[in-house]
Order: C-alpha cells, then sequence, then structure tokens
C-alpha cells in the first residue's frame, strides 16, 4: 500500500501482514499528487450508539451491535468502547451480556470493541453535574455491583467514569486501577481536594472535561481547573461545536498536549435527520437542524452529541493542525489504555489504517482497513 504519511507529508510504503504492519518505507514514484494520505485508524472510547443503535436499548441485540460496528468502521473508527450510562441496574445487566455474546461471535464488534465504558451510575446526583442521566439511578460506589456487572461482561469492563466525592469512591477507584481499568473523573461536583486524591488512588481520566459540570461556577477554585492543572489526568473532550466553545478547547488542548483526547460522545442520533426523538436511556430528546442534541424542552441541557469522530477531528483541524487533531482521535486514547495502536504507523502496530484525501480542513475518507481488510468508506 503506497501513500502520504499523515504526519511527516511524506510518501510510504506499508507492507502488511497477517493483521499487522510489517514494514514502513519511504518510498518515491509516480504521481504522489494522487496518493491518498495513510493515518492510523479513529480510536472512539465514548460511544453511546450510532446510526440508529442504541446502545442502552434494553432491547439491543448482539445483530445491532454488529450492524453499528459497520457504521462506524465506514467512518474511519476502527476501534471504540460501547459507552452504557447511569440506568437500571438489571438493565445494565443484561446490556453488558449482549455484549458478550456480540464478540463471542466471529465478526466485526469481535475485531472492533476495546472494551466497555461505564459512564455512571456512580455519578453526582444534582442538577447540572448530572447531566442528562436519570438521577433515580445515580448510585455511590458499589464494589460488589461491579464485580457482578464484570462477571456479566465477561470481563470487557475497562473504563469507570465515576464522581470522586461520593463515599466510598476511592475504595472504588484502587479497586479498579488493581483489576487494570482506567478510572474517569466526570459528572462531578467534586472539591480540589477530591480532585487531587482521585489521581492519587489511580485515576488518569477527565471524562468530557467542561461538560456534565454546573452551569455556573467559582471563579476559582473548581474542578474544571483542578483536572486541567492534575498532571496525571488525561482528558477527553467533545469537538462538535455545541458542547465546549473553540476558546476552551484551544486552552484545554494546550494544557493537555498528548493528554489530550478527541471523543464523539455519540448517540444512536448520529447520522440521522432533526427531530424529536425518544431515548430509553435518558426520555425525550431533541436533534436541532444544526446538529445540537438537548432534552426536550431544555436547549440548555445536552443529551450527548450527534456528530462524529470525523467531525471533531475536522474542527480541532482548523485549530491546532490535521496531524494533531488526528493524534487525538487515535494515538492519544490509545496510549491512555495502553492499546498496540498507540504506535501508530510502525512495525508490529495493528494494520488498522484510514486512507483519505485532504484539503485544508476539508477531510473525505476514501477507504478503511481493518487488521489488513480493506472496507469502502
Amino acid at each position: 500500500m503506497r501513500g502520504i504519511h499523515y504526519q511527516t507529508g511524506l510518501p510510504i510504503r506499508v507492507t502488511i501482514g497477517q493483521g499487522s504492519i510489517v514494514a514502513v518505507e519511504e518510498t518515491g514514484g509516480g504521481k504522489t499528487d494522487e496518493w491518498p494520505v495513510i493515518a492510523p485508524g479513529l480510536f472512539d472510547i465514548q460511544v453511546n450508539g450510532f446510526m440508529g443503535v442504541d446502545f442502552n436499548d434494553d432491547g439491543l441485540t448482539a445483530g445491532q451491535v454488529e450492524s453499528a460496528c459497520l457504521a462506524l468502521l465506514e467512518r474511519g473508527v476502527t476501534g471504540f468502547f460501547p459507552t452504557i450510562i447511569t440506568g437500571p441496574v438489571e438493565r445494565t445487566t443484561r446490556l453488558l451480556g449482549v455484549f458478550a455474546q456480540a464478540l463471542r461471535a466471529p465478526g466485526l464488534a469481535e475485531q472492533m470493541i476495546r472494551g466497555i465504558h461505564l459512564e455512571g451510575p456512580f455519578i453526582c446526583r444534582e442538577d447540572g453535574p448530572r447531566g442528562a442521566h436519570p438521577r433515580a439511578y445515580c448510585l455511590d460506589p458499589d464494589p460488589e455491583l461491579l464485580k457482578r456487572w464484570q462477571g456479566a461482561s465477561g470481563g470487557l469492563v475497562r473504563i469507570v467514569t465515576l464522581a470522586p466525592e461520593l463515599p466510598g469512591s476511592e475504595s472504588l477507584i484502587r479497586t479498579c486501577r488493581a483489576a487494570g481499568m482506567v478510572v474517569g473523573i466526570g459528572h462531578t461536583s467534586a472539591g480540589s481536594e477530591k480532585i487531587r486524591m482521585a489521581a492519587d488512588a489511580g485515576a488518569t481520566l477527565s471524562t468530557h472535561l467542561g461538560n456534565g459540570a454546573h452551569n455556573m461556577l467559582p471563579r476559582h477554585p473548581n474542578y474544571i481547573w483542578d483536572q486541567l492543572a492534575e498532571e496525571r489526568l488525561f482528558a477527553s473532550m467533545i469537538a462538535d461545536g455545541f458542547h465546549l466553545p473553540d476558546a476552551v478547547l484551544k486552552v484545554f488542548i494546550r494544557m493537555k498536549q498528548e493528554q489530550a483526547i478527541l471523543i464523539s460522545d455519540s448517540m444512536m442520533y448520529s447520522g440521522m435527520a432533526p427531530g424529536r426523538y425518544t431515548s430509553p436511556a435518558t426520555g425525550d430528546v431533541r436533534l436541532t437542524p444544526e446538529g445540537k442534541l438537548h432534552m426536550e424542552g431544555e436547549p440548555g441541557t445536552l443529551a450527548g452529541s450527534a456528530s462524529m469522530l470525523l467531525d471533531g477531528v475536522r474542527k480541532i483541524s482548523g485549530l491546532e493542525g490535521f496531524s494533531f487533531a488526528w493524534n487525538m482521535a487515535s494515538i492519544h486514547p490509545s496510549t491512555l489504555l495502553n492499546e498496540p495502536a498507540k504506535g501508530g504507523i510502525a512495525p508490529g502496530a495493528p494494520a488498522d489504517l484510514v486512507l483519505l484525501k485532504k484539503r485544508g480542513t476539508e477531510i473525505a475518507i476514501t477507504s478503511v482497513v481493518k487488521a489488513g481488510k480493506h472496507y469502502p468508506a
């Protein structure tokens, strides 16, 4: 495979064997201006659903999971974390079982799903930090419940987002870290001491920093400043044009640098027509013609995102440049999770690649390679 390296701009030849990259060589010859740009596959650690499939729907099937995987792959995502939000305990248990079933069958789910992200229920009950999560199902950290869920999923739970001010949070963070899970701070009203405690206990992520927060905060200190200043925390962020203003994105990125992660936080409405929808997870929501997804009757309360990870790459490309934006959506999250893809386009890395055409911030995917197999965009 020949193309232009997404970072260096140099023509390269990538040799693939048995699903991995065997060699990467600089090359020449031919009309290189017609060659595609070659970039690592996108890696989204927060996906609530996609193209009509809701990962929080009690009726979710393994077949729907597989169809969502194909839709994501066609848009450049070669690995992702289905995200289950706060809801009834039994529903979460059933959903985890569905994902375990999907991964037992040969197919894209088994190749693409790198783990499950539990966003809740161990989160703040207050309006603002709770976001669109239903208050009735918010719980204090419960190690036995998490153990039960991990059993139901067959060990798939790899990210847990929680509020560190809740009783029992420090113990749960340490338990998660000992089991090899990543712990994210999110949907929190924690003070400075609790943010520091969480990092001391092993938390390494701020989940969608700047969102799931009070509308009004003290000038300083506050939990956004505290997480920005905490050097042990990566920070994920949503760049859909609604969750965070450009100026905030730029500040977050400048502070976190290689610890800045781009997520979609996509809901099942990504790619769908504007209108009113009812979600089993959040209730009635509205998708505006501009692409904003909010709670019905509450334009100020976002209900997740209806954008795709590639949309965020386009946004960040205009702020920080293309290669950095792409790394935020591929290399940086892979580094957080210690995934083999953290090596990027290099021998030994998975042959998970995106071929694209780029002009300025306009990005068009032409094809996707997953484990060495080509798929059309």
